[in-house]
């Protein structure tokens, strides 16, 4: 099922609306084309950004200051029922209208009841035709290394059309040719050499940043090992990893971003909430709000 299908009017309105409302830094090359803080206290119904349940889920904005992320007016939280397999909750945006190769995913989220859950948490979709796509998961464990926790970056090396989680780089560093055919030009970096725990999530928000940028090439001759993964979690860098091959050269760019996703491996009812979400090209955002202009003082 596509939930965030658009039809071609819905992609004009969604392109203007992406870059008539883009603020752009000192650095001109990162522009905002998502973002979300849920202030309004209701389900955001922007062009391009879809969010529902099934199954038993619910997904709601909640206005509760004393546990939004920093006492905000408001914080979207999903509830999953306890079954897992089914996709109960999703949210994110379609940025299909921009055939994107690069994006840049920053949010806060929390985990405050059980830990030992199992979440796609963020994926990465391309644009899929029948079986030819590339997807990029940052799951929260559900095969038993530790459940709720976050141990690696799932991905497809572009072996064949379908492209989803037949490779990883692990934050441990273990099993450095687990990354694919890109295994000896790739350049990992994994500077914490240990997961994510579910032990982490205590009931505090914590911070996420992540990078996927496709490799380039549109057939095998042009291909190139140049595809990169960033993750950063509360200021600490787990994943830095460059020329990675991520992507079969027929596979079409970026399709959506998609927050929550498929419960697996729970072990019982739980929350989990995002906070804060914004979606960049060229980088992070890192502007600080101006300071306050302070009057000049002039003597006549």
């Amino acid at each position: 099922m596509n939930f965030f299908k658009l039809t071609r009017g819905l992609c004009s309105i969604l392109v203007s609306a992406i870059f008539a409302s883009s603020v752009t830094s000192s650095y001109a090359e990162v522009v905002i084309i998502g973002q979300q803080n849920f202030e309004s206290g209701s389900l955001p119904t922007d062009p391009g950004w879809g969010f529902g349940s099934q199954s038993g889920g619910t997904i709601s904005v909640s206005k509760d200051k004393s546990l939004n992320y920093n006492g905000s007016a408001g914080s979207i939280k999903a509830t999953y029922p306890n079954t897992p397999g089914d996709m109960y909750v999703w949210g994110g945006v379609d940025v299909g209208a921009l055939n994107l190769q690069d994006v840049y995913v920053e949010f806060w989220a929390k985990l405050p009841t059980a830990k030992k859950h199992g979440v796609k948490f963020l994926k990465v979709f391309g644009q899929r035709s029948g079986t030819n796509y590339a997807n990029s998961t940052f799951a929260l464990d559900y095969t038993g290394v530790d459940i709720g926790a976050m141990y690696c970056v799932g991905f497809g090396d572009g072996t064949t059309v379908e492209n989803d989680v037949q490779n990883v780089i692990l934050f441990d560093s273990t099993y450095p040719n687990y990354v694919g055919r890109s295994y000896g030009k790739a350049v990992v970096s994994t500077p914490q050499k240990k997961m994510w725990a579910s032990s982490s999530w205590g009931t505090d928000w914590h911070h996420f940043r992540f990078r996927v940028k496709f490799n380039s090439g549109t057939t095998k001759a042009t291909e190139v090992a140049d595809g990169a993964y960033y993750v950063e979690i509360d200021d600490k860098v787990y994943v830095d990893a460059k020329n990675i091959f991520n992507r079969h050269y027929s596979n079409l760019p970026i399709q959506k971003i998609q927050f929550f996703d498929w419960s697996q491996g729970a072990n019982g009812p739980f929350e989990l909430w995002y906070d804060d979400i914004k979606i960049t090209t060229g980088g992070f955002d890192d502007r600080k709000p101006a300071p306050p202009t302070q009057p000049k003082l002039i003597i006549k």
